[in-house]
């Protein structure tokens, strides 16, 4: 009898109880590690009845904002209005998201691989003695090339960078649509003001005009003149009525609130009375050019990119299987040690190289792009504001100019010198270009909050620095 049957119990298989054993074993190690699959379900009635029912007096959302030193009974300006889109606008949640999901790549890339399970039984129904069985269970391990492995992470993490890096760009994107929304509603209440103003100096003239007329002092030509341009006016007070409505929309539409949300609020306008001019402009441009997010994402995507092709150089050859296995053969005990080597004969890994290589030349490309977008739309930011700032200059000299003329109209009215149409009409000169100076500050409020985007720094401070 050979050795490995002296030791056999009888009517069994020595090799079997172990084996069975190792299975379950085995078994409880693959299911103790399996994480559970958990349902969430999305019901967009749910989510659109929760959407309109948004309110800016949410608890949750007054407790955010407390906590993060906004004080919102003060009224909404800038940063509380941000810090609402911070809290309720889906867009950062997604490049949250999406940065958990390349977060979960590093995950991928240091995990260990599995070993392999491989289990042939055989039976020799010609031989029923020792034993017809034959089991040859066999787990092998792949040892993977390190430097791939460690190519892997490296370009996983790189990812993650990236990811992080665009959750910035959300965010400032975010801040700059809030911001946009807010200045444009800022100048438009201002411009409803003036042309409130402006109807009623239109319709003071239409009245003295009228009077005239029916004086016989002016033709019905005057009056008819003075009519239109009463109704013009009109026209545009309802026109500016209108242009604040589709403000307050697109502010709430900013902050990831439903318009009624807005309705009663309080709003904050403190920021755009203290512009931050920037003084250091070619400093800034060199900044921007290197830390901009999206400069800063770009640059990851590359190292990723270039880390994924070390990993593919690397992976010419990916490691070996080592493979124990124990044999359970006609009632002998064997044991043997497997070892597998892929051969770089058909195929030296050229294909995967080939991709990964162009795939980084085609990050360095989107890097330089980025970089050249980033300097364009600098410059040109920068260009628009130095124009804006010197026709804010010429429309402030014309309204002081203005100015004095109407100061004199009133001396000279009176003194008796001149009667009530001249006093009207330049009054109405004065407002006129008050108005071209309120639209000429408009440009440059934009153009400088262009440039604050362009360079991704702010200008608007809710307190004077």
């Amino acid at each position: 009898m050979k050795a490995g049957a002296a030791s056999r119990p009888a009517g069994g298989c020595a090799g079997g109880g172990r084996w069975r054993g190792l299975a379950g074993a085995a078994l409880l190690l693959a299911l103790a590690g399996c994480a559970p699959y958990r349902p969430a379900p999305i019901d967009p009635a749910v989510t659109a009845t929760a959407l309109t029912a948004r309110r800016l007096d949410q608890t949750g959302l007054l407790r955010f904002l407390r906590a993060m030193g906004a004080r919102p009974e003060r009224g909404f300006g800038l940063r509380a209005l941000t810090l609402v889109a911070v809290y309720e606008r889906p867009a950062l949640k997604l490049a949250t998201a999406e940065a958990g999901a390349a977060a979960a790549g590093v995950v991928l890339a240091r995990q260990v691989p599995n070993p392999t399970l491989s289990l042939s039984p055989t039976l020799n129904a010609t031989q029923a003695s020792p034993s017809p069985i034959r089991i040859g269970p066999a787990i092998s391990f792949l040892v993977a090339n390190f430097g791939a492995r460690q190519a892997g992470i490296a370009a996983a993490e790189a990812r993650v960078a990236a990811a992080r890096d665009m959750i910035a760009a959300t965010a400032w994107q975010e801040r700059g649509a809030v911001r946009a929304a807010l200045l444009a509603l800022f100048i438009d209440r201002r411009a409803l003001r003036l042309s409130r103003r402006l109807a009623g100096a239109a319709g003071e003239i239409e009245t003295v005009i009228a009077g005239r007329a029916a004086r016989g002092m002016l033709a019905a030509s005057a009056l008819a003149g003075a009519a239109q341009a009463a109704d013009q006016a009109r026209l545009a007070v309802a026109r500016d009525e209108a242009r604040l409505d589709a403000d307050r929309a697109r502010l709430a539409a900013a902050i990831g609130m439903p318009a009624a949300a807005l309705r009663h609020a309080r709003l904050s306008f403190a920021a755009f009375a203290h512009p931050v001019a920037p003084r250091d402009l070619p400093a800034l441009v060199r900044r921007a050019l290197i830390a901009r997010p999206e400069i800063e994402a770009a640059l990851a995507r590359y190292r990723a990119a270039d880390a994924a092709l070390r990993q593919a150089v690397d992976s010419r050859f990916p490691g070996l299987r080592i493979g124990p296995g124990y044999e359970y053969d006609q009632g002998d005990n064997k044991f043997a040690l497997s070892l597998s080597l892929p051969l770089p004969v058909f195929n030296q890994h050229q294909g995967q190289i080939a991709v990964a290589r162009a795939r980084r030349r085609v990050a360095a490309a989107a890097f330089e792009r980025a970089q050249a977008r980033a300097l364009g739309r600098i410059d040109a930011a920068a260009a628009v504001w130095r124009g804006s700032r010197a026709v804010l200059r010429a429309a402030r000299r014309l309204e002081a100019v203005a100015e004095r003329r109407a100061a004199q109209a009133a001396a000279a009215y009176r003194l008796g010198a001149t009667g009530r149409l001249r006093l009207v009409e330049a009054r109405r000169a004065a407002l006129l270009a008050r108005s071209q100076r309120l639209a000429a500050e408009a440009a440059a409020l934009r153009a400088l909050a262009g440039l604050g985007d362009a360079l991704e720094m702010p200008v608007f401070r809710e307190t004077p620095a």
